[in-house]
């Protein structure tokens, strides 16, 4: 979605969702722990989603300090320090760089940086460390760290360090850089339409001038199985004999590679939403057009089903989505609540497919249907699919996108031609009724080097028991790649999760205890364990009662009783998921906040109740 990767949107292997409850969960700690003068930032019980410990984005994964995992600075040691910006609830989060070579087979050669951050236990039964990779390929393991211990039970919390890093070309480690021009570029692509390929086909030419050469070069080295190297570097690091991991999405890839090519170092993996075990991208793709259009269709049917939905007043919700989608092709975009942008029917269908990932984001999702429906209105929209294309508050990009296509093409060896790559975009898009021509604008790997490591898959025999999870409604790993990886690997065992969204542990609460028992305990689920998320779910609250209009409503409150705070609305929240943004006015030592909290104290209780 830079130039150069706009060519390639289209939902491909997807990271866990970022825009859903996880972040408001966030938002809500840290308001709840101003108003209490950020004093207690205890979490919820085992059996929940929180942890005992909230805390914001590091913005730097280098310094010196005492070394805990070896005995000499250098390739291969970690030396933890206080990452630069941490949040007041949880000042604790350390971060560190671990130098890895750039060519594993030339251990002596280059080296790069690895960007590392942990939440260390308190607890005095410490298992060891539990490494997380929320997926992507491209999603920064080092921001998602703050997520994570706001969804990891207090019973897994006490038991191991938390430990997350950014993989080989993402974000704080060693990077690729591109040119990214997201914004207003996201493209869609009629059937048929021959001068628009030709404008994608101009755009992956351009991909030698549109990345550093150090980029280029990189490149060539950021595959999974590289990235699984890593992370065995990472294990012997951090001191721990085996590996406990928890692998959301592509995460899952990594960690199937990583027990293929050290299944004897393996303690424990977690592979949640697992993606298809191949290494061809077109099976990838062919997968997730279906995907995402039983995910619609799913999100339709509930919201025609349910009063509380929005769309309830204005019609079945497939046809007002159809009739909008219409509309801004012809007017060509919606006004958004920043003056300096618009929404683009690409941006739309961006916003669409963010808003799928979670049952919690539904009702975003049927919310902006209705205002841009309503008043052509693309402000939520627009912030949703900020969310997946890595928009951050100032209005730059993380590299996310850059490296999703890059890793992706260094796992892949196939490198069809132009018109080859067409072809399959067509046949692709051929599956969706909803998606195509999203999936139509898809380039491939035109323009990237031919793979030097293709995807290593393999059944990883000899590793200990290997727990899949998939949900039954998952667009972007689809089910079925959940079966396909428990059978590639052999000691795999799949628990089965009756469930609309991407990814299951840390959002969906049955899933906790055998989880928890797995990674403490190693007591894997009987063969054909499953559970249901879905049998009395509720996916779209009464208005006024979601966190969201909880949050709005306190600080509606607070300004009513004299607080100089600026008004915020649903889009402002989902734009900022760390919640800082807006939470910055809060003074708790300002008496005048003390009083109106006072006066709030009803609203208040409701939030921290939600």
């Amino acid at each position: 979605m830079s130039k150069h990767v706009a060519a390639r949107s289209g939902p491909r292997v997807a990271r866990r969702s970022q825009v859903a409850g996880t972040s408001l969960v966030l938002v809500a700690a840290l308001i709840a722990a101003s108003c209490s003068g950020g004093s207690d930032s205890d979490g919820t019980d085992s059996e929940g989603s929180g942890s005992t410990q909230v805390s914001a984005p590091a913005t730097s994964a280098q310094g010196a300090g005492e070394d805990t995992a070896a005995e000499e600075e250098g390739l291969g040691t970690l030396d933890w320090v206080p990452c630069e910006e941490t949040s007041a609830i949880a000042p604790d989060k350390e971060c560190a760089t671990l130098q890895v070579p750039l060519d594993h087979t030339d251990p002596d050669g280059e080296s790069i940086d690895i960007a590392v951050a942990r939440i260390a236990t308190s607890g005095d039964d410490r298992i060891g460390s539990l490494v997380f990779n929320p997926g992507g390929p491209g999603g920064s393991g080092v921001e998602f760290l703050d997520q994570a211990t706001a969804i990891v039970p207090t019973a897994v919390a006490e038991r191991f360090d938390l430990v997350a890093f950014d993989p080989r070309g993402v974000g704080a480690s060693t990077a690729l850089d591109c040119d990214v021009e997201i914004d207003d570029n996201v493209t869609l692509l009629e059937a048929g339409d021959d001068a628009g390929w030709d404008r994608l086909l101009a755009d992956a030419d351009d991909l030698a001038t549109d990345c550093t050469a150090d980029t280029l070069e990189l490149a060539r080295y950021v595959g999974t199985n590289n990235a699984a190297r890593d992370l065995d570097l990472l294990r012997e690091a951090l001191g721990d004999d085996g590996l406990t991991y928890v692998g959301y999405s592509y995460g899952t890839r990594l960690g199937a590679t990583y027990a293929e090519l050290f299944p004897d170092r393996v303690r424990a993996l977690v592979l949640d939403a697992a993606v298809k075990p191949t290494d061809d991208s077109h099976e990838l793709d062919l997968g997730q057009a279906e995907g995402f259009d039983r995910a619609l269709e799913n999100f339709a049917a509930a919201c025609d089903a349910d009063e509380d939905c929005i769309l309830q007043d204005v019609g079945p919700t497939l046809e007002v989505l159809d009739g909008l989608r219409t509309e801004i092709a012809e007017v060509g975009e919606f006004e958004t609540d920043d003056p300096d942008r618009v929404l683009t029917p690409g941006e739309l269908e961006l916003g669409i497919i963010a808003s799928l990932y979670s049952k919690e984001t539904w009702p975003f999702l049927a919310q902006a249907i209705f205002v841009a429906e309503a008043e052509q209105d693309g402000s939520l929209f627009q912030v949703l699919g900020d969310q997946y294309a890595g928009r951050r508050i100032d209005g730059t990009y993380d590299n996310s996108q850059v490296a999703n296509g890059f890793i992706n093409c260094a796992d892949d060896p196939a490198r069809p031609d132009a018109d080859e790559t067409r072809r399959l975009a067509d046949e692709t898009a051929a599956l969706s009724d909803l998606f195509d021509d999203v999936l139509r604008a898809s380039t491939g790997c035109l323009g990237i080097e031919p793979a030097l490591d293709p995807l290593i898959l393999g059944p990883a025999e000899g590793a200990p028991p290997i727990l899949v999870i998939g949900n039954s409604g998952d667009p972007a790993t689809p089910f079925e790649w959940s079966e396909a990886m428990a059978e590639a690997l052999a000691s795999a065992v799949l628990f089965t999760v009756d469930a609309e969204g991407h990814t299951a542990y840390g959002s969906i609460e049955c899933v906790t205890a055998p989880v928890n028992a797995y990674l403490i305990d190693l007591e894997v689920p009987e063969v054909g364990a499953s559970c249901s998320d879905n049998t009395d779910a509720d996916f779209f609250v009464p208005a006024g009662d979601s966190e969201v209009d909880l949050i709005i409503t306190l600080f509606d409150c607070l300004r009513d009783n004299g607080l100089d705070i600026p008004p915020i609305g649903t889009a402002d929240i989902l734009a900022d998921p760390s919640g800082e943004g807006f939470t910055e006015f809060l003074d708790p030592t300002d008496p005048a906040f003390a009083a109106a909290i006072g006066e709030c104290e009803d609203a208040l209780l409701a939030l921290q109740g939600a």
